[in-house]
């Protein structure tokens, strides 16, 4: 284990005579990880290009199916990911779960990354276990996103690579991710984040007429979440405010159960004599509302 151990630290002079002393190249630790995945993960590119010299295998994955790739990437180290490349690395050796790198990358919204895997030949097509494929991944780190930029160009670079905005997997479309889809109740999300990447999938012809398994569409998930801003974006596009889920429920009726009485005037019918002006929830946030 001394040579994992040395590459951990970064120390290249040490890998080196412990290699010169005969230790083995690709030996492991206790977490089955060999050198070079430490060495990738902790960012020593000296370290990692002394490994690769002396013909550590980039393939090797340690117990928990890391590889170093998929190290050098989760941990944002872009010219080790260039280097494990060049050396060989697969880009789409499978991962726990059947995920690929490029998934990993746009699950933790690393466009700069993602672009990289793209241009050197990752499959922009390739499905994990549950059919999830590299957009589903970036529309779930979407809907926690804060930085507009940064999904707006992680979404272009997917969706240039050729890929379909209306791909279901597991019963749901990266639209519905976006909105939600698998997030919880109460999840703190940006609306101007949520609605720059809901224009660009909708650009792509994603569809609105979509459901999950438990028969949320969009407008369900956006009032389950309290986002008013993105139900009155859906509804401009022209999602159907009557659609019911697998329980019969309207949107407006999730919005009510959920407590968000805004969202819920959204979808009320203006009433006799008010013109469609004024919405209820004005005499309900009390004074100065």
């Amino acid at each position: 284990q001394d040579v994992p151990a040395a590459a951990i630290v970064g120390d290249a002079d040490a890998v080196r005579r412990l290699l010169d002393l005969g230790l083995p190249v690709d030996a492991l630790d206790s977490q089955g990880c060999t050198a070079l995945l430490r060495a990738a993960g902790g960012g020593h590119r000296a370290v990692v290009d002394l490994l690769l010299a002396r013909g550590a295998d980039p393939q090797l994955a340690a117990h928990s199916g890391a590889t170093p790739l998929s190290a050098a990437v989760s941990m944002r180290h872009a010219e080790i990911v260039d280097r494990l490349v060049a050396a060989g690395a697969s880009l789409e050796q499978r991962l726990p779960g059947d995920l690929t790198v490029l998934m990993v990358a746009c699950a933790l919204g690393l466009t700069d990354l993602a672009a990289r895997l793209l241009t050197a030949g990752a499959d922009v097509h390739a499905r994990d276990a549950q059919g999830r494929m590299a957009l589903h991944c970036a529309a779930m780190f979407g809907f926690t996103a804060r930085e507009r930029s940064r999904l707006v160009a992680l979404f272009d670079t997917l969706l240039l690579a050729g890929v379909d905005a209306d791909q279901s997997a597991a019963g749901a479309t990266p639209l519905l991710l976006l909105l939600g889809a698998r997030a919880e109740p109460g999840t703190a999300a940006d609306e101007d984040v949520l609605i720059a990447g809901l224009e660009l999938l909708l650009d792509h012809d994603a569809s609105l007429d979509v459901q999950d398994p438990r028969g949320f569409g969009p407008l369900h998930l956006a009032a389950l979440h309290g986002l008013l801003r993105v139900v009155q974006r859906l509804m401009r596009h022209g999602a159907n405010p009557d659609m019911r889920d697998a329980l019969n429920r309207t949107p407006r009726e999730i919005a009510v159960m959920r407590g968000f009485i805004d969202i819920a005037a959204e979808f009320t019918p203006p009433a006799p004599g008010n013109g469609g002006n004024v919405s209820m929830a004005r005499f309900l946030r009390g004074p100065g509302g």
